[in-house]
């Protein structure tokens, strides 16, 4: 498969550069907000002065009129300025973050990890088929690397889609919508600036000053969405419930029929038609209906009101995927999801706000208290509330998931920005083999990372990796793993070419052992293999377990990657064990490589048939720098080790000491 076109350019337009260039311009922008801030706090308390003085100047020369004037003018020139000094504040802020993107993309490609923001808490499911031993998790990891998302869906469907392979169809999707996206650099910088916008307006979170960089408040940002969006699960709790005013019918009825009859008593009271026993009974009946259900409307206000400013902060966002100028099937599906006009989510949001603010004015019993009676004002919010729910309450969670969709696209497309040289992946279901042509290791840095050719299959022969210490056999295999994972996500993949089959990724890499579960080294490896050889005989038609998810892709094969299969006994008993394993993956439809320090690994008749030899190899020279490596797949069997020299160079060769 041919690199994308928009690669061949790779060589005069270098990221980094590009990262620069844009990281300096948004700057530029913030300092330009952060000094108009400046200006109207100046204003703010020029017109405050000049509202006290002039009052003042008023009052004494005997004009009380003409100081009201001047009073109620300055009080409206004051929240002009208020209003518009927010909304720059909001767009310096939005600024901040981009630029402050535009950096982190910069430590990306650089590989420099300190300088990235940090990730979500994220684990690896336990016994997850290579979460661990791919490194998905971590500081240098996958999820790192490839991680741009800024709100909790996006976090979440960029694991699953790391996690669990889609089918060929959807991949095909991601991909188109990727490659697009990552020509769209304005509109992945606004996405990731209104995804931190949006956790740091979550309830709890320290905005950060006018002027402040958006680095030093990103830390804040980042902490708070690796954790549970508990105020978003409480209002879709609310929002795809029952309704409270259905049951009961009565108190909506009895607010419908009291409300006009008190307003007509006021009125008629007023004008000396209706007593005033008439109308003190009439507001007595409004206080009893009131008093019985009370609660259980206050309890209704605080579900929706204290989860929907969970949901509210997502306007920004959904209103910018809403105007996306994309045109991917993908993305035009999104925007299907979102909606169009007056019922589109980021209107339907508003709405909702716009309700629950009249719900808050509950919030000041003086002011309350008499709509609360009068015209039974909470019965009536309440209605407007659960007609919104019973039009969109539904929708909400399709909502988030669109964001957290369009974040994961974003996250791969960022990628596929930040290695030009990278390429999108052939998912073949014809293909008996996993063939890469200059593949290499996604988390090393591009000045470090050494590609290869690497061809693993067809079913019934395993590729063995053989070479001495640090040569990079595991690295080849976690390479191999890595752009596999990458390709059956939709994303990009360290390679010039790779067109591989669907299938399952199992590997065996870091085994551990448990001392608090009896298990020894070698059986914690046993048992691993085990699962491996179960997924080869069941490959992708295995019943999917918790902790892999998938989309539910069949697939004809299984890749099994495994590393020094076996350590922890003695070398005769490890090499049956390990020529038995072995056997038992070749007699699937699985395809796999093996590494191994153990050279007469594959010496068996029935294995050397069977095996497809390659290895890496050093050079060795004098002193303590004494050994190079070219981290070059060679074809046959290693011939080289480096132990006893690896010794000596750390200082524990056979004439160290005393």
């Amino acid at each position: 498969m041919k690199r994308d076109g928009r690669r061949e350019d790779a060589a005069s337009t270098s990221p980094v550069a590009v990262y620069a260039e844009r990281a300096e311009r948004f700057d530029r922008e913030a300092a330009a907000k952060a000094a108009t801030v400046r200006a109207y706090g100046t204003w703010r308390l020029v017109v405050f002065a000049a509202a006290v003085a002039g009052a003042w100047w008023q009052v004494a020369s005997g004009q009380g009129t003409a100081a009201w004037a001047v009073l109620a003018g300055s009080a409206v020139a004051f929240t002009v300025l208020v209003v518009r000094q927010r909304a720059v504040r909001q767009r310096l802020r939005r600024a901040e973050f981009m630029a402050d993107f535009n950096r982190a993309g910069i430590a990306r490609v650089e590989r420099r990890w300190a300088d990235l923001p940090p990730a979500p808490r994220f684990t690896a499911p336990a016994s997850h088929d290579y979460a661990t031993d791919l490194d998905l998790y971590g500081d240098a990891s996958l999820l790192r690397l490839v991680g741009t998302c800024g709100t909790a869906p996006g976090w979440r469907t960029l694991q699953l889609w790391l996690l669990g392979r889609a089918d060929a169809a959807i991949i095909a999707l991601r991909q188109e919508a990727v490659r697009e996206m990552a020509a769209a650099m304005d509109f992945r910088d606004r996405l990731a600036a209104e995804a931190r916008l949006a956790e740091a307006s979550t309830p709890g979170q320290e905005a950060s000053a006018p002027g402040q960089s958006a680095s030093a408040s990103r830390s804040g940002a980042a902490s708070h969405r690796i954790d549970p969006d508990a105020p978003t699960e409480r209002f879709l709790r609310w929002a795809e419930g029952d309704s409270w005013l259905r049951n009961h019918r009565w108190v909506l009825i009895t607010a419908s029929v009291l409300t006009p009859v008190n307003l007509a008593a006021i009125a008629l009271f007023v004008v000396g038609t209706v007593p005033t026993a008439v109308l003190a009974w009439l507001l007595l009946s409004s206080v009893l209906v009131r008093m019985l259900r009370r609660k259980a409307i206050r309890q209704v206000f605080a579900e929706a009101g204290d989860g929907e400013s969970g949901v509210r902060r997502y306007g920004g966002l959904l209103g910018h995927l809403h105007d996306a100028p994309l045109e991917s099937c993908y993305m035009t599906r999104i925007r299907q999801r979102i909606g169009d006009g007056p019922r589109a989510a980021p209107q339907e949001i508003a709405r909702l706000r716009r309700l629950l603010d009249l719900a808050d004015v509950r919030r000041s019993p003086l002011f309350h208290l008499p709509l609360a009676i009068v015209l039974h004002w909470d019965v009536h919010v309440l209605a407007a509330l659960e007609h919104w729910k019973a039009r969109s309450g539904r929708r909400v969670r399709d909502w988030l998931e669109a964001v957290g969709e369009a974040e994961a696209l974003a996250a791969l497309a960022a990628a596929a920005a930040d290695h030009p040289d990278w390429t999108v992946p052939a998912l073949d279901r014809d293909a008996r083999t996993l063939r890469a042509r200059s593949l290499g290791h996604p988390l090393l840095a591009p000045a470090t990372c050494v590609r290869n050719d690497v061809e693993v299959g067809p079913a019934g022969s395993f590729l063995l990796v053989t070479g001495s210490n640090m040569s990079g056999k595991s690295t080849l295999l976690r390479a191999v793993g890595l752009n596999a994972v990458l390709a059956q996500a939709g994303g990009p993949v360290c390679a010039d070419e790779l067109r591989i089959p669907p299938m399952r990724v199992v590997t065996s890499m870091r085994v551990e052992d448990s001392v608090t579960g009896g298990v020894s080294f070698f059986m914690a490896g046993l048992h691993r293999l085990k699962e491996v050889v179960e997924a080869a005989r069941f490959g992708g038609n295995s019943p999917p377990r918790p902790d892999s998810p998938s989309s539910g892709a069949g697939a004809p094969c299984t890749l099994y990657l495994l590393d020094e299969i076996l350590r922890g006994t003695n070398s005769a008993e490890r090499r049956i064990a390990a020529r038995t394993v072995l056997r038992h993956l070749l007699e699937t439809n699985a395809i796999g490589a093996v590494t191994t320090h153990d050279l007469s690994l594959a010496d068996a008749e029935d294995l050397v048939a069977r095996a497809v030899a390659m290895h890496f190899t050093e050079s060795v020279g004098d002193g303590a720098d004494g050994l190079a490596f070219d981290y070059r797949l060679r074809p046959g069997i290693a011939t080289s080790t480096n132990a006893l020299k690896l010794l000596e160079m750390v200082g524990l060769g056979p004439d160290a000491g005393g």
